[in-house]
């Protein structure tokens, strides 16, 4: 079962970093078109995405990590101060796609901060696997 769940775990996890990187990807392509049309269709695209498939992915990971992180008794163990740091920047990759979706319904950050998101989300994602391959600490 422990196999299971990682091989879930870490399928859905590339899945939800990948889709916050496409997703803030097309937030910067969408804002160079100049066609009212063309932007409203690549919104409409952005907002089935963004509910139809991160949200419900993000919720597998979760709770993929969750079994896989009970059956390994991960946080039973004293050694394993990484987990702590890797749920942190979960936290912090929620408030991403948390932004990401605010910013497919209404603009709220400025196109020079808009089109760096996808930068942190990848940077995330990498130490996210990095903690959990190598644990560290």
């Amino acid at each position: 079962m422990k196999n299971f769940f990682l091989t879930l775990h870490i399928l859905s996890m590339c899945l939800v970093v990948g889709t916050l990187f496409l997703q803030s990807l097309i937030v910067v392509f969408r804002l160079r078109l100049k066609k009212q049309e063309e932007i409203a269709g690549v919104k409409n695209i952005q907002k089935r995405i963004h509910k139809f498939i991160y949200y419900p992915i993000l919720g597998v990971t979760i709770i993929s990590g969750v079994m896989l992180a009970n059956s390994t008794g991960v946080f039973s163990q004293d050694q394993n101060n990484w987990i702590s740091l890797k749920l942190g920047l979960l936290i912090v990759l929620i408030i991403f796609g948390i932004l990401n979706g605010k910013q497919i319904q209404t603009d709220v950050l400025p196109k020079k901060y808009a089109m760096m998101v996808h930068i942190p989300i990848f940077l995330i994602g990498a130490g996210m696997i990095y903690l959990a391959t190598i644990k560290p600490f």
